[in-house]
């Protein structure tokens, strides 16, 4: 067995140090470059432009430099504050208030304290501005009276909303900047 494992041992050693050199390979090179989740898809895309340009700079103290100013103009905004939160409560067959102003990045949650915990009902955008994900604004349908369901909305615009059970339950959100 100890002349086996003398053996083996060496090549075990060197596929772990492999694996790990992998692994640091495809890690982010800084923890500034880990932290976009904050950022929108537009914003990603704007920073991964602006590093793409830091590094056609010749000179490597001059890219370091740029890179590091734009992953700091980034940070600042993937930790922009987010926003006021506004509360919407589910009732039997309304959302009140049915309609609501909001500031970019502000954000509702829905409750459905109100409904008595007998007849489900569910949050569900109809239509928004472009590019926004319906199904990012799609609550589980249920009739849990401690049921919360909470969204941000980062794009400007109205947003339409029903209950998918229920289709005279509607809702109105306008977002401006």
């Amino acid at each position: 067995m100890k002349s086996l494992l003398g053996k083996r041992l060496p090549g075990i050693l060197a596929v772990g140090l492999v694996a790990l050199a992998v692994g640091a390979a495809s890690a982010p090179a800084s923890a500034a470059d880990a932290h976009v989740s904050g950022l929108t898809a537009a914003q990603k895309k704007a920073k991964a432009r602006e590093i793409k340009k830091c590094k056609r700079i010749k000179s490597a103290s001059k890219r370091k430099a740029c890179i590091k100013k734009v992953n700091r103009k980034y940070n600042r905004l993937a930790n922009q504050p987010k926003g006021e939160k506004k509360i919407v409560n589910l009732g039997d067959n309304f959302y009140s208030p049915d309609a609501v102003d909001l500031k970019v990045n502000d954000s509702i949650e829905w409750r459905w304290a109100n409904i008595g915990g007998f007849e489900p009902h569910d949050v569900t955008l109809t239509t928004g501005p472009t590019g926004v994900d319906r199904m990012k604004f799609k609550s589980e349908t249920t009739a849990d009276p401690g049921a919360t369901f909470t969204r941000q909305f980062t794009t400007s615009g109205k947003y339409n909303f029903v209950c998918s059970l229920h289709f005279a339950m509607t809702m109105t959100v306008q977002v401006s900047r």
